[in-house]
């Protein structure tokens, strides 16, 4: 009886090391899938912070071949316009010029002619229209 005793025991105990050992493994894997998992959710992080800075920092920037010629055209002074200007036919009413300069320094040049200044801009039928002076 003591052997068979001393036999069950031998088998539960190799049995329970085994069991040890095949849970010691698993949960060395588990461990290892975990880690990975939260590296690769680091990395994705990292990268979608990587693209949103990379987004928003040339947001407002445009690349050499992108800028407007506005500028270009609009900036020209009297001496960089092509010698060549189109022939302007004569203006049958005489014209006189009015220069304004706004508070901001905006320069307004009016080359209408007296009768055009005094006409109305709107029509009767198009409403209620307002008079008033320029100063």
């Amino acid at each position: 009886m003591k052997e068979i005793l001393t036999i069950a025991f031998c088998v539960v105990l190799f049995v329970t090391i085994v069991l040890a050992i095949l849970f010691h493994e698993r949960l060395r894997n588990l461990k290892k899938a975990l880690k990975k998992a939260a590296d690769e959710r680091a990395a994705r992080k990292a990268a979608e912070e990587d693209e949103y800075f990379k987004r928003t920092s040339t947001k407002n920037y445009r690349k050499a071949e992108e800028e407007p010629q506005f500028s270009k055209d609009y900036f020209k002074g009297a001496e960089d316009t092509p010698k060549e200007q189109p022939k302007e036919e004569p203006k049958p009413e005489t014209t006189t010029r009015r220069t304004t300069t706004t508070d901001s320094g905006v320069t307004i040049i009016d080359d209408r002619s007296e009768q055009a200044t005094d006409r109305k801009i709107f029509d009767d039928s198009e409403g209620e229209y307002v008079e008033f002076e320029e100063v």
